[in-house]
């Protein structure tokens, strides 16, 4: 499959501070691409150096397998057929919806234009906004005009900077799928960045996570769930535990839920200290087994009670339960001893 966008070692520095260190990802043809990371991250400086409004102090940005940026190079903006939705939209007040649409295709018939504004206008259920000006439109509506205009030219790339920021949160789901579709309708290839979890996941054919200008991971929105490989994108995605333990002669890990396998016990050695992830699904009580936790809270949360725990060595754990289960109780926790794990060495949180 063609790559639409491939970043190699990607490092930018501002004010001699670096904001991106050694950034390597790509973006395949047709795809929609997702950057996950909170405010300052880095994720919307990544975003200005794909579209040429900065210049990488290392590393390459290729579009098409040309190479578009480096430390001694820097295509203009306008030359590297990317389009970019941004986070305020960016609409011009003083033309209706089809002049906005049709900004970027000056160099285009008049006919074409008109289809070219025509096709997106039925694309993006916005024909009977035609003359309407932006004033006129909900936050909705010039969500899709933005993403239209975007759209237009055709751009090898489009580059979406958190793009539903200013929409009210009942609307985000409904256009998250929308925008997904459109993108998909008129097979445009997409890098989206967003510090929602739940946007990322709902469009992304590829995602990442994106913390303190270090991309920690790079991989399908199925495997970053299941299988994260850092203890900080475990902490971000915050759906399971961090559990510290040691290794035994064996190479298992003893913790206070258990001697758990390792998938990579070969690169520990005895009586190291490691973390692994267990997901909150992963967790069952053990009625008949020796206790080892102390139930903390317990918060109906409409299909289950999430609970919190204290297990015996005083480190906390997050799981959840059909039934409710009082504060004080003491139970036995255990986690999926089937599953391979893998381990983490210890940091700071």
């Amino acid at each position: 499959m063609n790559q639409t966008l491939k970043l190699k070692s990607i490092t930018f520095s501002y004010d001699q501070h670096t904001v991106l260190g050694d950034i390597s990802l790509s973006v395949n043809q047709g795809e929609v691409a997702c950057l996950l990371g909170p405010s300052g991250c880095g994720k919307s400086t990544l975003l200005r150096l794909i579209a040429g409004f900065e210049k990488p102090d290392l590393g390459q940005i290729y579009i098409n397998q040309q190479c578009v940026a480096s430390s001694n190079q820097n295509t203009p903006p306008q030359k590297r057929q990317v389009g970019m939705l941004f986070q305020d939209l960016a609409l011009f007040p003083h033309l209706n919806v089809a002049q906005n649409i049709s900004f970027g295709l000056q160099n285009l018939s008049s006919q074409q234009q008109n289809q070219r504004v025509d096709d997106l206008l039925a694309l993006c259920r916005l024909e009977p906004f035609k003359q309407r000006y932006p004033h006129q439109l909900s936050g909705g509506q010039c969500q899709r005009v933005a993403l239209a205009r975007a759209m237009a030219p055709k751009p090898q790339l489009i580059l979406l900077d958190e793009p539903f920021s200013s929409v009210d949160s009942g609307l985000q789901s409904e256009l998250v799928h929308e925008v997904k579709t459109m993108l998909r309708a008129d097979d445009c290839t997409a890098l989206w960045v967003t510090h929602s979890l739940s946007e990322a996941f709902a469009v992304a054919d590829q995602i990442g996570v994106i913390l303190d200008g270090q991309l920690l991971q790079w991989t399908s929105p199925t495997d970053l769930y299941e299988n994260p490989t850092h203890p900080d994108v475990v902490r971000f995605l915050n759906h399971a535990n961090l559990i510290t333990g040691k290794i035994d002669k064996s190479g298992q890990l003893n913790t206070p839920v258990g001697s758990l396998q390792l998938a990579n016990s070969d690169v520990f050695y005895k009586d190291q200290k490691v973390q692994i992830s267990i997901h909150k699904s992963h967790i069952s009580i053990n009625s008949v087994a020796a206790n080892n936790a102390v139930v903390l809270t317990c918060a109906y949360q409409g299909e289950n009670y999430a609970i919190t725990s204290r297990l015996d060595d005083g480190q906390h754990i997050k799981h959840n339960n059909e039934i409710p289960l009082p504060p004080g109780s003491s139970i036995c926790i255990q986690p999926n001893i089937d599953k391979a794990y893998l381990g983490f060495v210890v940091s700071k949180p």
